[in-house]
Parts: C-alpha cells; structure tokens; sequence
C-alpha cells in the first residue's frame, strides 16, 4: 500500500511539473528596458565649402539634394524611446531608476547608433495652363538606427535589430523638417512592433461564445487586466502540436479583443479563420493566441 502511495505521489508531482511547463505563471510578465548610450555616426562630420557649394550646384541641375540633418539627433532619441515605451511586456526606465537598479534577468539595456537622418528634397518644373512656371517640391525624410539589446543581469548581446523610418511630404506648404518628423514616427512604430514580436502577449481559448452555423463570431480567452489585456488587441490564433520535442504552431485566424471582462478574461470577436476556429473547438482541441504587432 506505501509503494503505491508513493507511486501515485510521483506521478502526480509529475503531473503538476508538466502542467506548469505548459502554463507558467508568469507568462506575460513583463519586464523593464532601459535606453543607456545613444551615438550619432555622423555627429562629426562636416562638410566644406566646396563640397555644399558643390551640393547646391547638383541639386540644381538633377532637382534632387540630401542632406544630413544633424539637428535632429534629440529628435531621433526620443523616437526610439517613444518605440521603446511603446511595446506591451516592456515597462521602459525613465532613467529615475539607476542601472543597478534593474539588473534582474530578463531587463534589457539598449545602446543605440543612430546612423543616418536624411532629408532628401527632389523638384520638378512644369507650365501651366496660362505658360506659367510652376515648381513642385517633395521632400522625404530617413531616420536609420541600430539598436543593441543586451541582458541586464548578464550583459549578454541578444539581438542587433535595426530599423528605418522614412516620411515623404509632397504638398506644395511641405518641409524637409515634416518629412523627418514623419519618419521618425514610422521609426517608433517599427521599434515597437519589434519588441512586441520579440515579447508577445499569450493567452488560451478557452470557451466559444456566439457563433453562426459553422463559424464562430467570438470566444472568450484567459486573458484579462492583471496580464495586460486591451480593448482591441489583435492576437493570432494557433493549434499546437509538438514535434521531437519541440512546439510547432499553425495559425489557423485571427482575433481582436473587445472587452476586458476581468483580471483573467476577455471577450473577443473573431475577425478571420471562423470555420476553421469552430472545428478546433468542437473537436476539443488547444487553442493558443499570441498578440500580433501592428
């Protein structure tokens, strides 16, 4: 009777171990990102007489100039940290906190290089009805970075993403300086929707809601206020299936969430993959969602 005992014992702690591989507790934790050392490639570098009178001459004669647009560094910093601000499972270190402070594993320090802020001005002549000269200018901005991210607690690199921002501005009232604040934007974005690929927000299905015949028009996942949930978060929606070992996933649709209906629940509303969402649920089968980047 004791070595049964004992037997059912392991195989429940056993049990108990894998399901907390499967669903750990901190699933979506989140963590903190600190921006430490921005440099400009181009902050010292000038251009002589010749080389702008030079510039100008070309721009002249082709309709088109580049320049370095060197008073944007503090524009481009801020970008970053707007991305970097931007990302849900990261809580960005507004420099209150020292790094010391925040060395625990999973924290990310980022360095960055700001390697080009272009502005780009291209004109083109024509006549109009009344043999008028008209000139029409399009100015593109460019806003290029390399971003490091290293482990807090370690120091490891663990990724060398970069990243491009470009704007163009094509009205008749448009300027150099429109153009680069519109790319900056795009910069942000893109750092963001990096960082949420690189940390997605998970959840499961975990009950169909109203459904049409043989598609499903919502479900409710177990995700809710206390992980970070929104209304209108787009999330992909995976069957799961492992292989040798490892989890190999097949998105089948797509969700968006339309009410936190608690600290571990929501609504959502299917937005593609009805069918085929329906069938997975029917059959009993594990359905897994991942947050998708904009």
């Amino acid at each position: 009777m004791k070595k049964i005992m004992m037997t059912l014992a392991a195989v429940l702690c056993c049990t108990i171990s894998i399901f907390g591989q499967d669903e750990p507790t901190d699933r979506n934790r989140t963590y903190r990102i600190t921006l430490n050392n921005v440099q400009y490639a181009h902050h010292d570098e000038k251009m002589s007489a010749g080389d702008a009178v030079g510039k100008i001459l070309s721009g002249a004669l082709t309709g088109q100039t580049s320049v370095q647009a060197t008073e944007y560094e503090d524009d481009v910093k801020n970008a970053i940290i707007k991305g970097l601000s931007g990302a849900y499972r990261f809580r960005y270190n507004d420099g209150l906190v020292q790094l010391d402070d925040v060395t625990e594993e999973g924290n990310l320090v980022v360095d960055a290089i700001i390697t080009n802020i272009m502005s780009n001005s291209s004109s083109r002549t024509w006549k109009d009805k009344n043999d008028k000269t008209q000139v029409s200018t399009t100015y593109t901005g460019v806003a290029e970075v390399m971003l490091t991210l290293k482990d807090a607690k370690t120091g490891e690199i663990l990724a060398n993403p970069s990243f491009k921002g470009q704007g163009t501005s094509a009205s008749s009232y448009s300027t150099s300086g429109k153009a680069i604040l519109d790319a900056l934007n795009g910069l942000s974005n893109r750092i963001a929707a990096w960082l949420n690929n690189y940390r997605p927000i998970r959840a499961n299905i975990i009950e169909g809601g109203a459904a049409k015949k043989d598609k499903q028009k919502e479900v409710y996942i177990d995700l809710g206020s206390n992980e970070g949930a929104f209304v209108g978060l787009h999330m992909g929606v995976y069957k799961v299936k492992t292989i040798a070992g490892r989890e190999a996933k097949t998105q089948i649709g797509k969700l968006k969430i339309e009410a936190v209906e608690g600290d571990d629940i929501s609504r959502c509303k299917v937005q593609s993959g009805a069918k085929e969402i329906k069938a997975a649920i029917d059959d009993g089968e594990q359905l897994k969602v991942i947050s998708l980047a904009k």
